[in-house]
This record gives structure tokens, C-alpha cells and sequence, in this order.
């Protein structure tokens, strides 16, 4: 019996006899150029797509095949957090001699995922790091499958498969800090909660009726209400939730910026913090002790999590395990004090 030929690698001239265009306007698409019409572009990517294009290996740097590059996927409202992860991967990529490559995805924009392709081929880069909510995106993480793309994920929902993963326990940090408002005297502690979908979220409302319950204290409709993790969104819950009969003694965000926007409107409404009403955030950025009064926060160490998955995907030998947990801080400040009644 004669042994079978591998398979042949699809080559760009592939692509284009597929596409019905030039290998030079393939080879301008892959490379992300401009001045390609976007349905010449669509239509080349689709082409790559269907026939399983991968770019040749030989074009990657010498050394070991690599490109001494870990890329960032991200699409997070709060530039705070990101810049966070990125002083971390950064931070390992200098020890180690990689570079960052941060990329903002627009999950909204029809050819994300054509773009997202073209990005891999282009940059070949030797990792992924992903953030919430893209490292819950199914549709991303079948493009890094299929593409054969290392990733590592900042606190996904699920755990991938043979994949990195860096959480905090965000149920548990949330708990800690409705416990200290229960402390205080708090009984009526409102909750904002950030967007739908995103796992850090879900743990920390988790964690907010968790530690309600274990009080005895019930949860009420009235004093939950939802963000997007921006200040503005964090502003306008809140002055849904002081018009509440009676008004919650204390507010907990679950992100620093919509607790600085609760505290804004709160001020605005000519209430006093902590005196009337107590505030607290999660994540501990600048902006919580860049405030008056100052923000009694949970602190994470994000830069830590972002660096460690860096490095994960630099030594895939790492004996950790593949989920690290963190630990966090309760960080109190002045704007938590004791119940006004």
C-alpha cells in the first residue's frame, strides 16, 4: 500500500482564482491595505474562509517560527481596565522579548469578523489575550480555533478547553463588600449592575443578593438597576434609584465609574455622601482616590491578570493549572459610613 500525499496547502493564488481576483489584491486584503473596495475585500475574505487559508509559515520570523508578538483583543467601554491589562502584558512582553499589539473589535460592525481574520493573517501574532465580553463570543473563539491561534482569557464565563484562564472571584468579592454596608447598618443597599452578558458582572449581582440573603435581608426590585460600566450609565441609574420610597442608604456599582457617576448624581440631587447615602465600586482604578470623598472600592489586580496570561502564552510548559484565581482587597474610603437611619 503506497503512503497518501498530505494534503496541499492552500496558497493565495487559491484564494484568488476562488475570489475571481489578482493574487496582488488577495495578498492587499490579507495584509489589511487600503484602497480595496469592501465588497472586493468581503469577497476575498469569504474565499479565504471557505477554503481554510492559513498564511504560509515560512513568512513568520525566522527565529523558532515566531513573531515575538501577544496581541489584545478587547471591547470594553472602560479604557481604565484596559489600560490596566495592557501596562501588564506589556510588562511580560519586555522581560521576555515579545511585543503588545493591542486591537480594539467592534462586535457591531458587520465585518467584524472579516476584519478579526485579516488581523491574525496579518500579524501572526504568537498569542491572543482576551477580555470579557470577547472571551465569551463563540464566533471568536471558533475563528482563533480554527486559525490555530493560542489565546488566554481574563475571566470568561466558562472555562475553554486546554485554554489559560486568569478570574478573580468576583461572587466573593462582592459578597465582602455588601457585607461591610451591612455592617455599617445598611438594610436598604441598592445595586447597579453592569451589562448583561458579562461574566464579572453576573458574579458581582450574584454576590450582592448572596450576601443580602445571608443577612436575612430581601431583595428589592426597586433599588436594582443596570449599566454599561460608563459613568453616564452609572449617573442616570442612579437617579432612577433615589426616587425609590424609601431611598436606599447605600449604593454599590459594580464598576468605579457608574459608583463616580451615582455619586455625581447623588451630590446633584443635593444629598450628602456618605452622610445620606454611602457609595462603593468595584475594580479600584485611579479615578477612585481621584475623588472626593475618596471611593471605598474592591481592589483587583488586573495588571497582574494581564501579565500572567502573557506569560502563559509564552511557556506553554507553565505547571499552574489552567485557571489562576486572584485574590482581591476591599479598599474602604470615605465614601461608606454608617446608616443615616
Amino acid at each position: 500500500m503506497g503512503l497518501s500525499r498530505p494534503p496541499r496547502a492552500i496558497t493565495i493564488d487559491d484564494v484568488a482564482e476562488k475570489a475571481g481576483v489578482s493574487a496582488k489584491t488577495v495578498s492587499r486584503v490579507l495584509n489589511n491595505e487600503p484602497n480595496v473596495r469592501p465588497a472586493k475585500r468581503e469577497l476575498v475574505m469569504k474565499a479565504a474562509r471557505e477554503l481554510g487559508y492559513r498564511p504560509n509559515p515560512a513568512a513568520r520570523s525566522l527565529a523558532g517560527a515566531r513573531s515575538f508578538l501577544i496581541a489584545h483583543l478587547h471591547d470594553n467601554p472602560v479604557p481604565e481596565y484596559i489600560t490596566a491589562v495592557n501596562s501588564g502584558i506589556y510588562e511580560a512582553c519586555r522581560a521576555n522579548g515579545y511585543f503588545l499589539l493591542p486591537e480594539p473589535v467592534d462586535r457591531n460592525a458587520p465585518d467584524f469578523l472579516d476584519r478579526l481574520q485579516s488581523f491574525l493573517m496579518t500579524s501572526r501574532a504568537d498569542g491572543v489575550v482576551l477580555t470579557p465580553p470577547l472571551c465569551d463570543d463563540p464566533d471568536i473563539l471558533a475563528l482563533l480555533n480554527d486559525n490555530g491561534t493560542d489565546y488566554a482569557s481574563l475571566s470568561p464565563a466558562r472555562q475553554p478547553e486546554n485554554t489559560p484562564v486568569m478570574r478573580l472571584d468576583d461572587r466573593l468579592a462582592a459578597m465582602e463588600m455588601v457585607r461591610h454596608l451591612i455592617a455599617l447598618g445598611h438594610t436598604r443597599i441598592a445595586f447597579i449592575a453592569g451589562p448583561a452578558g458579562h461574566n464579572a458582572s453576573t458574579g458581582r449581582y450574584e454576590g450582592y443578593l448572596d450576601a443580602l440573603s445571608e443577612a436575612g435581608l430581601k431583595s428589592n426590585p426597586s433599588l436594582i438597576a443596570e449599566g454599561d460600566y460608563s459613568l453616564r450609565s452609572g449617573l442616570e441609574a442612579a437617579r432612577k434609584l433615589i426616587d425609590a420610597d424609601p431611598r436606599p442608604t447605600a449604593i454599590f456599582a459594580a464598576n468605579d465609574d457608574m459608583a463616580v457617576g451615582a455619586m455625581t448624581a447623588i451630590m446633584a440631587a443635593g444629598l450628602i455622601v456618605p452622610g445620606e447615602i454611602s457609595i462603593a465600586g468595584f475594580d479600584d482604578t485611579r479615578l477612585a482616590s481621584a475623588v472626593w470623598p475618596a471611593l471605598t472600592t474592591i481592589r483587583q489586580p488586573v495588571a497582574e491578570m494581564g501579565r500572567r496570561a502573557a506569560e502563559r502564552l509564552m511557556n506553554s510548559d507553565d505547571d499552574n493549572g489552567l485557571e489562576e484565581v486572584f485574590d482581591f482587597d476591599l479598599i474602604i474610603r470615605q465614601s461608606t459610613g454608617k446608616a443615616s437611619d
